[in-house]
């Protein structure tokens, strides 16, 4: 989620308003410096109470904005005008009920609904509120009224321990969780952002797949579930209904947040969690990491050292094709995506690609390298690959993040006719 670049810094408007959850977003605005985005804040008079101008000031290197600066005598425009020409991205973080309400009905009273108002950029909100607060209807259909906002990227309330002491809905999302929000817009910025998933059922898969030997001993692989959760988050962020099904993930749960999730251990998990939820999908992504050996006889004993070759040879057996078995059962609506890594040269690979299309009954193959310096396995591993059809397409993404391949990846698929 690197951005450091020595020519251009992406300007975010950071938007606070008076939730305790404020107090989490200097560690916000630190994180965010610290990649090299260009900060300037705005504190309304509620949020001032909870956390010091000059500690906004200092960690974003800018003066820290506050109500009574509106109407300045220094201001030679508007000042919400100014900020919004200003920003290349805006936050809303946390965002109340009581500015959510001014803001959705019209109601520019005080500097930040008034930017809110002029403001015509991308703009990320993370609402933060009491549970009670979250789900009473006046705060509900304001907030249904939001997301027809076109500008508009929604970050659900968490679940957790609230400040009240109460358990429930109304916890900030994770600050690395606005921050990959932040990346998925960069990746965007070529087009304006989009919920062209709207109203569309995306099952994904991803990370490994576990299979025992015996009590003590497992088969896996090295795959850490990053793909296909930033698969996930991407086609969220767009306006997806998503159902991400994984093996044991190796990356920061905090970025897991949001999607609803099935987690499973071994092949016979995985297809079963499948068979339930793959007639209901329009898109479906089998980015997991299917172990290819399981062991065919009870592993609920721990095998002596000395038979444990014995026990291997006798009970090793591969596991059946999980993308080839599910789409048997494919409907002509549906599109289905396979993924392949490989090593060595793309000319050498393309040929076995392309049968593995046909095998598997899928529609697209992604295909990328994981034998290159810095690509590969991991979050911060970036990518490249080449999605193949079943006909003659070969389209090549460029060495990337793995969120900006993920939006590209489904951005080409969406676009391309059946």
């Amino acid at each position: 989620m690197k951005t450091k670049n020595t020519d251009s810094k992406i300007k975010v408007l950071l938007l606070i308003t008076g939730s305790i959850a404020a107090v989490r977003i200097p560690l916000l605005v630190s994180q965010l410096a610290k990649e090299n985005f260009e900060i300037r804040c705005v504190l309304s008079k509620n949020a001032e109470r909870l956390i010091k101008p000059l500690s906004l000031s200092i960690l974003s290197r800018n003066p820290c904005i506050l109500e009574n600066d509106q109407w300045s005598n220094i201001q030679s425009k508007p000042l919400h005008i100014e900020l919004c020409n200003w920003a290349d991205i805006l936050i809303i973080a946390p965002l109340t009920a009581t500015t959510l309400s001014k803001w959705v009905t019209g109601n520019a009273d005080g500097l930040i609904p008034s930017i809110l108002m002029a403001n015509m950029k991308p703009i990320i909100v993370a609402p933060a509120m009491n549970t009670q607060m979250w789900l009473n209807k006046a705060v509900k259909k304001n907030y249904e009224n939001l997301q027809n906002y076109e500008n508009v990227l929604s970050l659900q309330p968490s679940e957790g321990l609230l400040a009240c002491d109460a358990f429930g809905t109304g916890k900030i999302p994770p600050n690395d969780l606005i921050q990959l929000a932040i990346e998925f817009i960069i990746s965007d910025s070529q087009n304006t952002y989009r919920k062209d998933l709207l109203n569309k059922e995306i099952l994904i898969t991803g990370g490994c797949t576990i299979e025992n030997i015996d009590a003590a001993r497992h088969i896996t692989n090295k795959s850490s579930g990053a793909m296909g959760l930033l698969l996930a988050q991407v086609a969220r962020f767009r306006g997806a209904q998503v159902k991400y099904v994984h093996g044991p993930l190796k990356i920061d749960k905090d970025l897991i947040d949001g999607i609803k999730r099935y987690e499973i251990e071994t092949s016979f998990d995985l297809i079963k969690a499948l068979k339930n939820e793959i007639s209901n999908c329009d898109y479906f992504f089998m980015n997991a990491a299917v172990s290819d050996f399981k062991i065919n006889s009870d592993t609920s004993a721990k095998i002596p050292k000395n038979k444990i070759n014995d026990h291997l040879n006798k009970n090793f057996e591969l596991v059946p094709d999980i993308l080839q078995t599910i789409s048997k059962s494919k409907k002509d609506n549906q599109v289905f995506v396979g993924f392949c890594a490989f090593t060595g040269s793309i000319d050498e690979a393309r040929i076995t690609i392309k049968e593995k299309i046909i095998k598997k009954g899928c529609d697209y193959l992604f295909a990328n390298p994981i034998d290159l310096e810095g690509q590969g396995f991991g979050f911060s591993a970036q990518n490249e690959g080449w999605l193949f059809d079943t006909k003659n397409m070969e389209h090549y993404i460029k060495k990337t993040s793995k969120i900006d391949l993920a939006n590209k990846l489904i951005t080409k698929i969406i676009s391309v006719k059946k």
